[in-house]
């Protein structure tokens, strides 16, 4: 841990930051973005009706005991 202590100690101080403590800036307030107009949505298209010949598909045969 002395070693990490030691390591950060350094990179400030070439940086050229002091022990000092973080200066706190007053921030601007954001300006307000212009609304923006939702376009309608078209309704949903309706799937293709499937056409069924009836017939069951072959699926897999049980297992004998």
């Amino acid at each position: 841990m002395a070693a990490l202590n030691a390591s950060v100690q350094r990179a400030r101080e070439s940086r050229g930051e002091t022990d000092a403590h973080a200066t706190v800036h007053e921030m601007k307030p954001r300006k307000k973005a212009a609304a923006k107009k939702r376009a309608k949505k078209a309704p949903p298209k309706k799937a293709a009706a499937q056409k069924t010949t009836g017939k069951k598909a072959a699926g897999r045969k049980p297992r004998s005991a």
